[in-house]
């Protein structure tokens, strides 16, 4: 599909579709209360940007890299379910940073996304948004491998003050002025500034959607962030 075309459908689809701030507002309490109810922070996505997928994946459309990958449409969940593969890949690997990742948290990252297709009945998405939404999903942990920000409460919202300096937008702002909220009076007030580092790190990343990251998984995990620019922590 032409990229003009695609972006005119998204502002379409856009104009008719408005954000729900009560829903979005009650999702981001529960997580607040539960940090472990992770799933809350997608309902207050959902809810805040419905419009989402449809103008992340008009963006996607207008570079070169975006339109590739959308062409080939490779199967993220696949890659990040295939443990045989990710255990080949080499030490020091991206791809074996994400094991480590997903055992030490007892974490299924493609979770959401099989719940979600088995509300479909088990139809893989077809058109570009929805896609790109799956694939969004899919990165969350990959996220987390980049910046080396832990799968607690303390590193989520160190990951969503991140995510907002990459890409902005009202849900990862509510969840992340949320998230501080809840975690101020035990980590004190110099976890402000670690917040801050961790934003100033997303506005240094690059757009992590278009990423081919199954193509990535056996590169040096190093390697793999400075193709996305995610600086060490300590920088």
């Amino acid at each position: 599909m032409d990229a003009t075309v695609t972006r005119d459908l998204a502002q379409d689809r856009a104009a008719r579709r408005k954000p729900d701030w009560k829903r979005a507002r009650a999702a981001a309490r529960i997580l607040r209360d539960d940090p472990n109810r992770t799933e809350m922070a997608f309902e207050v996505i959902q809810a805040l940007n419905p419009d989402g997928n449809e103008r992340g994946f008009a963006r996607m459309m207008t570079v070169p890299a975006g339109r590739r990958l959308y062409e080939r449409r490779p199967d993220l969940m696949a890659a990040l379910q295939d443990r045989a593969a990710l255990e080949a890949t080499p030490e020091g690997s991206f791809g074996r940073a994400f094991l480590a990742h997903i055992d030490r948290w007892s974490l299924s990252p493609t979770k959401l996304v099989e719940l979600g297709r088995q509300a479909r009945g088990g139809r893989v998405p077809q058109d570009g948004p929805a896609w790109f939404g799956e694939r969004n999903i899919l990165i969350h942990d990959l996220r987390h491998v980049l910046t080396g920000y832990a799968a607690d409460p303390r590193g989520e919202t160190l990951l969503l003050w991140f995510s907002h300096g990459l890409s902005g937008g009202r849900s990862n702002r509510l969840l992340m002025v949320s998230s501080l909220q809840a975690r101020l009076r035990s980590e004190g007030p110099g976890y402000v500034l670690e917040c801050l580092r961790a934003w100033f790190r997303g506005r240094r990343a690059r757009g992590l959607d278009l990423l081919p990251f199954e193509d990535l998984l056996a590169l040096p995990l190093a390697e793999v962030r400075r193709m996305a620019r995610v600086t060490p922590e300590a920088a």
